[in-house]
């Protein structure tokens, strides 16, 4: 049981990317302009203000995503919250240079600032509840979920 949710904690981040790759190579506005007509154009922003706010949680998910794929392979160290914080951010980027070649998107340095944001966020969280909150669960789960998906008890990789 442990091998197959180690396995799944290793390829969720890369099928998350995947999927947010996915997510930003497609996108045609003729297949929503008919929505105008129908739904009161108030709907219509708050529908616009909420995706934009789904960068924050969008790559803040990724950042959470590659701290749990190397907590499988050791404690949480600070290198590896450098690592996964270049990651994320990284992947943003690529991301963003993607959408360049994409119809109908483009490259936007509003768009990588929110998603740096939503990394930030979620790495100070993770930070404090994994080193400095012991009465969090949270914390307390990431804390275990490397000794729990450790192969070998007596040692920790990396």
């Amino acid at each position: 049981m442990r091998s197959i949710g180690r396995f799944t904690i290793s390829i969720a981040p890369f099928i998350y990317m995947y999927l947010i790759w996915q997510q930003t190579s497609h996108f045609d506005p003729d297949s929503v302009s008919d929505l105008t007509k129908l739904i009161n154009p108030f709907v219509i922003l708050a529908i616009g203000a909420a995706l934009e706010f789904g960068h924050f949680f969008e790559f803040g998910i990724l950042y959470l995503l590659l701290i749990m794929f190397f907590l499988l392979y050791g404690p949480l160290k600070k290198w590896k919250e450098v690592v996964v914080l270049v990651l994320s951010i990284g992947y943003g980027v690529i991301d963003e240079i993607h959408q360049l070649y994409v119809p109908f998107r483009s490259f936007s340095i509003i768009d990588l600032v929110k998603n740096a944001i939503g990394v930030f966020v979620i790495a100070i969280l993770i930070h404090r509840k994994y080193f400095n909150s012991n009465g969090s669960r949270f914390g307390r789960f990431l804390r275990r979920s490397t000794l729990f998906f450790k192969e070998d008890k007596s040692k920790v990789n990396f």
